[in-house]
């Protein structure tokens, strides 16, 4: 995690130092104010100075990213929790709020369980989902602790928790499983290959899917790796597709096409099973 270096006056007396040593660092630079009780350090994050010297802290999805957990959109938009000061201030800034009451400001950065009931507001349908899927994979919350936090939440939000999977990897992995499960195709989840390894997604017998997390370029090396394996998986008689960060946020009509042909042909069951059972038809025909 990226330094912060934004500071309750109650952390620095906790920290060892005196009144008379806080005004003293104010004094010679090492330490400014941003508002009152709240300090930054000359080392301070500079988004994190602006939003605590708006009268907020940093909350949201953008403090569930500080904490690691897959959020979508972009990491450019900050999201942040205002006091009561704050909201009741005629500025253009947008204060993130969650279902109840609202929270005390504890620090500048929001920790894991209030940074979640902001996201809940926040966040819809499957997006939520990859939230709570990335957090429970990370063992940062059980999913029966965010069904708690859920609690002031609508209904139709608290039963997407059904939908969720500690074990999947990557938000673009729930989307896609969500997606493909809403097709009514059977699809399992980090499964593990005997002379493999362990792949995202494998639809009916043998049709893996491989999912990008992150919206990034892969390295040659990672290029190599996803060809040895594709060619290895060839070899055990599965198919492969590989899905990027923007095949599923932009360009989805053309993956989930390319499935639904798979599965409509048959192709995802192994050549003894499909000779068996012809395939059903699978979404629009």
């Amino acid at each position: 995690m990226k330094y912060i270096g934004v500071h309750r006056f109650a952390e620095l007396i906790d920290g060892g130092l005196t009144r008379k040593e806080i005004r003293r660092q104010v004094a010679d630079g090492d330490l400014v104010l941003l508002r009152r009780d709240w300090y930054a350090d000359k080392r301070a994050d500079a988004t994190t100075c602006q939003v605590v010297r708006a009268g907020g802290v940093v909350g949201c999805l953008t403090a569930l990213r500080y904490h690691r957990v897959w959020v979508p959109g972009s990491s450019t938009t900050v999201h942040r929790r205002g006091n009561s000061r704050a909201h009741r201030a005629q500025t253009k800034i947008t204060y993130c709020r969650q279902y109840g009451r609202p929270e005390p400001e504890y620090g500048a950065i929001d920790e894991v369980p209030i940074a979640f009931r902001h996201a809940v507001r926040c966040l819809d349908g499957e997006e939520l989902v990859a939230v709570c899927d990335s957090i429970a994979n990370q063992r940062l919350m059980a999913i029966d602790e965010m069904r708690s936090e859920m609690r002031s939440a609508p209904k139709s939000k608290q039963r997407l928790l059904d939908k969720c999977d500690a074990r999947a990897q990557s938000g673009t992995e729930t989307m896609t499983r969500l997606r493909l499960r809403a097709r009514r195709l059977k699809v399992r989840v980090q499964v593990t290959i005997s002379g493999l390894g362990r792949v995202d997604l494998v639809v009916g017998d043998r049709l893996i899917i491989e999912v990008d997390s992150e919206e990034y370029h892969r390295t040659k090396e990672q290029y190599e790796e996803d060809r040895r394996r594709d060619r290895k998986a060839a070899e055990l008689g599965y198919i492969t597709l590989r899905f990027t960060y923007a095949t599923v946020t932009t360009d989805w009509e053309a993956a989930e096409k390319q499935v639904l042909t798979i599965v409509r042909e048959g192709r995802h069951l192994w050549p003894r099973q499909r000779k068996r059972k012809a395939a059903a038809p699978v979404g629009p025909t």
